[in-house]
C-alpha cells in the first residue's frame, strides 16, 4: 500500500466501520478483525438490515462490512437502501456461498467470509476509499 498514506483526508485517520451479520459468532469475529486492523475503528454493530440503515444514517460510517443472507431483509436490499441516503459510504458485502443477485446493489465489492482478514480489509480499504 506505498503511497497510502497522507493521500487524502479520507485516508488521514482510521475508516470507521459498521458491521453487520446475523450469526452472533461471526460478528463477533468480524468485530474482532476490525480492532486488529489499524486503519480502521469500529463505530457500530447490529444483526439485521432494518437496524443496518438507521445505524448508517445516524453514524455515517465510512464502510459497512455487511453479510449478504440476512433474514426478513438481506444485504443486498440493505446495501441499495445505505447507499441511497449515505452515497459517500463503502458497502462490501461478504457472504460464504456466493452473491447471486448483488449487481447494481451499489456495493463495491464481495468478500468471501473464509478471506476475513486484517489485511484483506485494510486492501479493500485502500482500493475502495473515497478521495477528498
Amino acid at each position: 500500500m506505498a503511497g497510502v498514506e497522507g493521500s487524502s483526508p479520507a485516508r488521514a485517520r482510521p475508516a470507521r466501520v459498521l458491521a453487520v451479520d446475523d450469526d452472533p459468532s461471526f460478528l463477533t469475529l468480524l468485530c474482532d478483525v476490525v480492532d486488529a486492523a489499524s486503519e480502521l475503528e469500529l463505530v457500530g454493530e447490529t444483526d439485521c438490515g432494518e437496524h443496518a440503515v438507521q445505524a448508517a444514517q445516524e453514524l455515517r460510517p465510512d464502510v459497512v462490512l455487511m453479510d449478504v443472507r440476512m433474514p426478513e431483509m438481506d444485504g443486498i436490499e440493505t446495501a441499495q437502501r445505505i447507499r441511497a441516503t449515505c452515497r459517500r459510504t463503502v458497502v462490501v458485502l461478504m457472504s460464504s456461498d456466493g452473491i447471486d443477485g448483488a449487481r447494481g446493489c451499489g456495493a463495491a465489492a464481495f468478500l468471501p467470509k473464509e478471506r476475513l482478514r486484517a489485511t484483506v480489509l485494510r486492501e479493500l480499504w485502500a482500493q475502495h476509499a473515497p478521495l477528498g
